[in-house]
């Protein structure tokens, strides 16, 4: 039997969406089960050596995964493009910037 290699978010540059393994479904409060769950994420940067130079950007229900960059689907700019980006506070040639998208958000 095979089993594939888990994709690393480092070894996806632009991002993508990540497949929690089967069988892993997400409780809700009120008991329900949601599965199979998928996440899309945007990266920005690459990871150090040592992996110690990772931030995740989390947001309101209203963002998605292009937190840095124009989303190619509805056009509209990053709704973090003044803070992610080179010479700003999250500067992807220092940093390995993770936007994810959210359950239940605007955009999935």
């Amino acid at each position: 039997m095979t089993v594939a290699a888990k994709p690393s978010l480092a070894s996806q540059p632009d991002g993508g969406t990540m497949r929690f393994p089967a069988g892993k479904s997400l409780r809700l409060d009120s008991g329900a089960k949601l599965e199979p769950v998928e996440i899309a994420y945007k990266t920005y940067g690459r990871l150090n050596e040592t992996r110690t130079n990772a931030i995740l950007v989390c947001h309101a229900l209203t963002g998605d995964q292009h937190a840095g960059s124009v989303n190619p689907v509805t056009g509209r700019p990053g709704w973090w493009d003044r803070v992610i980006g080179p010479g700003l506070p999250l500067d992807p040639d220092r940093y390995f910037v993770i936007a994810t998208n959210v359950i239940g958000g605007c955009m999935g």
